[in-house]
């Protein structure tokens, strides 16, 4: 059979351009692929991972760029490609042979790449979106896939390559022959038929090798992409942990704010942190702006839009509100994630600064009131350096010495100091930076500007840190020029005093010895004036009894009138005597049952029968002179019956118990006194009634009311007329 020489085929394909050879490369490739295929998306999806745990569900961190964006695109989406079209060679070349050995091998292997391809298509989505179920799934399908082609692939590999060896061979011989039952082989020249088979079994080994050579040097490289991948996710997984770590132990929460819907994801902490006992899906940023504080509101979206503005940090401190109506200090950090340079989405952190921000605001009020005293101070203030330079005065000190603040600070404070008392400063200078004290107060005098000496009470203290080291000097500095001033005065009155007491010492003596003297003189004078007066009243009665019946009534009324006025005068004599022995007679205080006293006076005084003294039954004991107490109630009761104006009557004596003081009260139901006459019967020689009428020598009121005031009390009167009267007077209950 002659005509054109029909090419040599293998059932229809060239050998030249075979899709079996393209199928074997293809497997042989892709076999190697397989490792950087599966590097390259687990390098992703590590990142991703990182992501997740960051907060960051919409990819990585670094695709906020544009550009980076589109090279992952573009990367993820020609390689879906190039696996697809592997896939389907391959699956093609596997479907047109069925006599192909292993071919579920190849059918597995397929599959496997398929899987990837499809991988890396839902990969270029999670650059917009957040990864999902989808794609989750078929990871997991990819990855059970890659497993199964592993575990088979491995063992049959020696026998594949020991069937390649062979392979080239085989689709010559079976071309051969169909050809030689139609009568080509007679038309060709078995030695170029035999050069050429030898030539191409020839190439076919030597791409063998080759291949061979490049499957070593792929899974070489697989094996260091697998370590470096192994390496690379256990450091993400270290990292992670660390993060998880440093987030808990510094009491972070994370938060995720999605700007297409203002949909936020907070993190457990940050729902506690905010104070929300919501679910985290119930959170939005409407509920977050209405728990912040509405003076912190504005100037923390302030600080948002400009950070999406600016591509900066975020960063604010702000308050926000509890549902106990409580409010609390919060530190929130975050950035933005960008798309096409759009921000589509915010992550950050949150933490509770309730705490810090209160001892900041504590010690910033604490600066602020110490800094108000310091300037306010009615007195000098100043701080020192531990070399002994003044670091901050205050306006008193300034005025003080007449210096600007200025020309103060920086300058020693010996410049300024008294020459004569600069040895004193250095003194207590060096005790203070040895710690040998941490206080002193001295006197000194500075110096004027005007070159005027100062007198000042200086007092210093050290401040010191944690460890003790002196970090500067207090002074408090006092003007004490008029201190000094007085204290000289008081001197000068002291030593005046001093004088004006020796010249009293000396004139009390002489007042002694007049009262001494003047005792002596009314006692004798008492004495020589009584004797007449009793004689006079003696020899009345004697007239009287002498004459008898012969006696004129006349003259018997004239001698009753002369005894009587005999025995006035002698009781106006006893009365002046006591009156100026009140407060000179030395006090012999002794414990006084006040009821039993009363007792034992009203016992002596003999009152008439008519008359009725009620006391009451438990009155309180004093600790007085009982002489003086008993001689005012004497004087009181006596009064009361003597002016009484009918023959019976009821005196009334009552015990109030003071702080300080017993109030007793003499209240009897006589007559009365009219009240312009309350402070008349107090007066020495004053009677309401004509001493004819009724004996009295009018003392006897003013010695009590000079008894009580001298014993530390008071006495008032209350009466009118036809009331009675009620005398009240306060006693001491100790001297």
């Amino acid at each position: 059979m002659t005509g054109d020489r029909p090419k040599l085929s293998v059932n229809g394909i060239d050998p030249s351009a075979s899709e079996f050879s393209a199928v074997i490369s293809s497997e042989i490739t892709v076999s190697g692929l397989f490792f950087n295929v599966s590097t390259d998306w687990g390098l992703s999806d590590a990142a991703s991972v990182l992501a997740l745990n960051s907060s960051a569900p919409q990819g990585d961190d670094n695709l906020g760029q544009s550009g980076l964006v589109g090279l992952h695109a573009v990367s993820d989406g020609t390689t879906a490609i190039a696996y697809f079209a592997i896939a389907a060679t391959l699956l093609y070349g596997v479907q047109r042979r069925p006599d192909l050995p292993f071919r579920g091998l190849f059918w597995l292997l397929g599959a496997f790449i398929a899987v990837g391809g499809l991988t890396h298509t839902l990969a270029m989505g999670t650059l917009w979106f957040p990864p999902s179920w989808v794609s989750g799934s078929v990871k997991a399908v990819t990855a059970l896939l890659a497993v199964v082609t592993a575990v088979a692939f491995g063992p049959r590999l020696p026998a594949v390559l020991a069937r390649l060896n062979t392979a080239p061979l085989e689709p010559l011989h079976q071309a051969v022959a169909p050809e030689s039952t139609e009568g080509n082989l007679a038309e060709m020249n078995d030695q170029q038929l035999d050069a050429e088979l030898e030539g191409r079994v020839a190439r076919r080994t030597a791409t063998l090798t080759q291949s061979k050579q490049a499957d070593k040097r792929l899974l070489y490289q697989a094996q260091g992409a697998r370590a470096a991948l192994e390496v690379a996710l256990q450091n993400q997984q270290d990292t992670a942990e660390r993060l998880k770590i440093a987030l808990s132990a510094a009491q972070m929460g994370t938060w995720d704010w999605r700007l297409s819907d203002e949909a936020l994801h907070w993190s457990p902490k940050t729902i506690s942190i905010l104070g929300f006992d919501q679910r985290a899906d119930e959170v939005s940023y409407d509920s977050w702006r209405q728990c912040v504080h509405p003076e912190d509101l504005a100037r923390v979206e302030g600080a948002i839009a400009h950070a999406q503005s600016s591509h900066a940090i975020f960063s604010e401190e702000y308050r926000v509100q509890w549902p106990d109506q409580s409010w609390h200090w919060v530190l929130a950090q975050g950035r933005f994630l960008y798309a096409n340079d759009q921000p589509h989405q915010m992550i950050g952190v949150i933490q509770e600064t309730t705490e810090e921000k209160r001892a900041i605001l504590a010690l910033a009020a604490s600066e602020a009131r110490f800094r108000a005293v310091f300037e306010q101070a009615a007195v000098g203030m100043a701080r020192l350096s531990p070399a002994g330079l003044w670091l901050q005065v205050n306006n008193t000190l300034c005025t003080l010495l007449g210096y600007a603040s200025a020309e103060l600070i920086d300058q020693p404070f010996q410049q300024f100091t008294e020459p004569a008392d600069l040895a004193q400063d250095q003194d207590y200078y060096q005790q203070l930076v040895a710690g040998q004290i941490d206080v002193c107060r001295f006197q000194k005098r500075y110096r004027h500007k005007d070159g005027t000496p100062i007198w000042t009470m200086v007092t210093v203290s050290t401040e010191t840190d944690e460890q003790g080291n002196l970090l500067s000097f207090i002074a408090v500095i006092e003007d004490i020029r008029g201190l000094k001033q007085t204290t000289a005065e008081l001197k000068q009155r002291a030593d005046e005093l001093e004088r004006v007491n020796s010249l009293l010492a000396v004139t009390n003596a002489m007042v002694e010895n007049r009262n001494a003297e003047l005792d002596q003189f009314a006692y004798v004078t008492s004495h020589d004036l009584k004797a007449p007066l009793r004689a006079i009243a003696n020899l009345s009665e004697w007239l009287e009894e002498d004459l008898g019946s012969n006696l004129p009534a006349e003259n018997r009324q004239q001698l009753t009138l002369l005894r009587s006025r005999a025995h006035r005068m002698e009781g106006l004599i006893n009365g002046l005597l006591e009156y100026s022995r009140v407060g000179r007679r030395e006090q012999q205080v002794s414990w006084v049952d006040v009821r039993q006293m009363l007792l034992e006076t009203i016992d002596l005084m003999a009152p008439p029968e008519s008359f009725i003294i009620a006391l009451p039954e438990q009155m309180p004991g004093l600790k007085t002179n009982r002489t003086a107490l008993n001689q005012v109630f004497s004087n009181l009761i006596s009064n009361a019956i003597k002016h009484h104006d009918r023959e019976d009557g009821q005196i009334n004596i009552t015990a109030t118990e003071q702080e300080q003081c017993i109030e007793f009260t003499v209240q009897d139901d006589g007559p009365g006194i009219a009240p312009q006459y309350h402070q008349k019967v107090f007066t020495i020689f004053q009677t309401l009634k004509a001493r004819d009428d009724l004996e009295s020598t009018g003392i006897g009121l003013a010695i009590v009311k000079k008894t009580v005031e001298s014993a530390g009390g008071s006495i008032t009167l209350e009466s009118a007329p036809g009331d009675g009267s009620t005398f009240r007077f306060t006693w001491p209950r100790s001297p």
